[in-house]
């Protein structure tokens, strides 16, 4: 329960920053719709807050957050406070209704999942890494001030990028600074910590999305009842955000409320002809993009200008469409008065996109995708047949409902174009590239995932005008959408399901990497974790130690000369030390070990194995048969070590240990988890080949490409005596 009211406190949060903005920045006529604008209002001005603290040099959101909620207090006072202002607060209430209903129904959805298997709330993710580096960017700007160089924050050889020197700075410039920002604020108003709101922050940002998404299909292409009803549910259990959701992609989810915002500002300055009555909801729009994708500021007007040219053309009016891109331009402007490094930072970040093929294939979202009519908690389309058929239905209602609306209104057609065409086209290219490019498809992804709102304005808004009219069109549009809504539930099941089973999750081994930071015999540490997304996670809990890692772990994170006094390791392959001092146990995953050890063995692992691979219930390594592992001995003199081994196998077999060719032992192995002793073993000076020999050949399983033989689950060296 503990996850649903977290979650319902961080939405409930960002609309109380934003409700007394929106009686006091809307137009009068539009006072009513208060509560659509509310939450992107409300979660620009808290991010901008905690962007002024932190140039301010303010030490931290926990010593200043709860000071700043005078701000939106005194905003929802002076909002409410004019005469009649209840009343035309109450004049659209049965659609905030159900819209409140709506959103607590999503909520519930999503959030459940991550409740599997624990009372705590704590972050999961599908196989996206992102929520570590929220989390460090949570805790940057919540603990430290600007110029504070303690630990990791002060090492600009590690931290540097582009032109941000030290890790505050790439938080400032160039990473995705507005999801930290509130996840920062949030956690001193709540008194929770990072690894428990990062996760619920995403859910939270999809269900505060679903007003403004779903008033754009109202103000776009005017749909009332039913059928804007149908479109709601689709954006409101869209698999193509449950991904985002269950990814952790917190920057990707604010994009959706600017450009949301950013469209329903230019369609209704387009309309009304007064655009500056509509310039808050621009600036804000700007700077969710501004704040966290910056890189989408370039193109995040392409559906609302096509719509702009359209409406021009329609009513031959083009002052009025110089006037509201005059009020664009003039917010644009003033975003980047007020956040000059998100905007000088815009071209670093083309060019670290440019540098590293961020991402991972994902598979091509098309017009049925774009819908959410995929299966799996991979998005993949169905097969090829039935997919034919889904693009060749969807295309031909949407075209038949565009023509049925240019019969009727040649306006509302020409907005259901404009919603699509341009990030259809956008979505070609990316099509284009993704034959010569594996991670173009990811970058489609985004692309769709981010314009989703508009997309489904233009296409289910498309498609449920077709169903106006006639009663027999009137039963085949409600079977249609009734068919869509269930195939899309299925694959919003599919994803529930995966991440209640999510393979990536904050644990308590995990956080007990924190319990060092303050550990006064931990000077520094070298990340020497092999799993990426516990490596992000240790630098995330241990900010306040300085670090050095091995590899580029990520951006801000660059692999440097290992310096630390301690290796922070999570091999299933221990070797102790002669001294216990030089030996800390965090627990059955962690250990840090003196790096200056004399005489440390070293250990990596050789040809013969698999991936590392984790669940809930732990982590293992399978080989593929025959399997090495390769020791150093730094030393003049032989070591005697005892070899203990944690491993379990495909099937019943025996193991056999050989070091350098000789056989060491012969212990069975069953197929659950088990200890088995080998006995002591003699490691020569110099370098030596550790050979795990199973007896049966590797096997097979269903539903597996890889031939597998023993998982190996924890090796321990442990020296001897003399």
């Amino acid at each position: 329960m503990w996850f649903h009211l977290l979650a319902a406190a961080v939405t409930l949060h960002a609309y109380f920053w934003g409700a007394g903005l929106a009686g006091l920045a809307l137009p009068r006529a539009w006072r009513r719709w208060w509560w659509v604008f509310a939450p992107g209002l409300g979660l620009a001005l808290q991010s901008g807050v905690v962007w002024a603290g932190a140039h301010a040099g303010l030490p931290g959101t926990d010593r200043y957050a709860a000071w700043t909620e005078l701000l939106p207090a005194g905003l929802l006072v002076a909002g409410w406070a004019r005469r009649g202002r209840w009343r035309e607060a109450a004049a659209a209430w049965r659609p905030a209704v159900g819209t409140a209903a709506l959103l607590a129904v999503a909520s519930w959805l999503l959030v459940s999942p991550m409740t599997a298997g624990t009372n705590v709330p704590t972050t999961v993710s599908l196989g996206s890494c992102d929520a570590a580096d929220y989390a460090a960017g949570a805790r940057v700007l919540e603990e430290f001030a600007r110029d504070d160089r303690t630990g990791f924050l002060g090492e600009p050889e590690v931290a540097h990028e582009g032109a941000a020197e030290y890790f505050f700075e790439f938080w400032l410039r160039l990473n995705h600074f507005s999801p930290s920002a509130i996840i920062a604020h949030n956690d001193a108003i709540l008194r929770e910590r990072p690894p428990a709101l990062t996760g619920l922050t995403g859910a939270a940002l999809a269900v505060l999305n679903l007003p403004a998404a779903v008033f754009l299909v109202r103000l776009a292409l005017r749909l009332r009842g039913v059928a804007l009803a149908f479109v709601a549910g689709v954006l409101a259990f869209s698999p193509v955000q449950a991904y985002a959701v269950y990814h952790v992609a917190l920057g990707q989810l604010f994009a959706v409320q600017g450009i949301a915002l950013l469209t329903v500002a230019v369609i209704a300055a387009g309309r009304c002809g007064r655009p500056w009555g509509f310039a808050p909801l621009a600036l804000a729009g700007f700077w969710l993009l501004a704040g966290g994708y910056n890189m989408l500021l370039p193109v995040c007007l392409a559906p609302g200008g096509v719509w702009l040219i359209f409406e021009a053309w329609v009513r031959r009016d083009w002052r009025r469409a110089f006037r509201v891109l005059l009020m664009l331009a003039a917010m644009l402007a003033a975003c980047g008065a007020l956040f000059p490094e998100r905007l000088a930072g815009l071209a670093e970040r083309f060019r670290l996109l440019h540098q590293f093929n961020f991402g991972w294939p994902v598979p091509l979202l098309s017009p049925e995708g774009w819908l959410g009519l995929v299966h799996g908690a991979g998005l993949d389309p169905w097969t090829p047949g039935l997919r034919t058929v889904l693009l060749t239905a969807i295309a031909a209602a949407w075209l038949a409902g565009v023509a049925v609306a240019w019969r009727r209104r040649r306006r509302t057609a020409l907005a259901a174009l404009a919603l699509v065409v341009p990030v259809g086209a956008g979505w070609l290219i990316l099509a284009r590239e993704s034959r010569v490019r594996a991670n173009a498809s990811y970058d489609a992804y985004k692309l769709v995932a981010v314009f989703q709102p508009v997309l489904v304005a233009g296409l289910a808004g498309g498609i449920a005008m077709l169903a106006s009219g006639g009663r027999a069109r009137r039963i085949a549009g409600g079977v249609a959408a009734a068919g869509l809504l269930a195939a899309e539930a299925s694959a919003f099941a599919d994803l529930r399901h995966a991440a209640s089973r999510a393979p990536l999750r904050v644990d308590r081994p995990l956080l007990a990497l924190g319990q060092f930071e303050a550990d006064p015999r931990v000077g520094s540490v070298n990340i020497r974790i092999d799993e990426f997304w516990s490596r992000l996670w240790a630098n995330a809990l241990l900010l306040r130690k300085p670090q050095y890692f091995p590899t580029h772990s990520y951006e801000g994170r660059r692999d440097t000369p290992l310096r630390g006094e301690w290796d922070l390791t999570d091999s299933p392959v221990r070797v102790l030390p002669a001294a216990a001092g030089d030996f800390i146990e965090v627990n059955d995953r962690f250990c840090l070990v003196r790096a200056d050890t004399p005489g440390r063995v070293r250990c990596d692992f050789g040809a013969g194995w698999h991936g590392t691979e984790i669940s809930a219930t732990g982590r293992w390594r399978w080989t593929a048969g025959d399997a090495e592992l390769h020791l150093v001995n730094p030393g003049p003199a032989a070591l005697r070590l005892r070899l203990t081994l944690r491993a379990r196998a495909i099937t019943p077999r025996n193991l056999v240990l050989r070091v350098n060719g000789a056989d060491l032992a012969t212990r069975p192995l069953r197929a659950e988890s088990g200890v088995a002793d080998f006995g002591e073993m003699l490691l020569p000076p110099g370098p030596t080949v550790l050979g795990l020999h199973p007896t049966r050949p590797a096997e097979r399983p269903a539903g597996d490409e890889r031939m597998l033989s023993v998982a190996l689950e924890e090796l321990v060296l442990r020296p001897m005596p003399p």
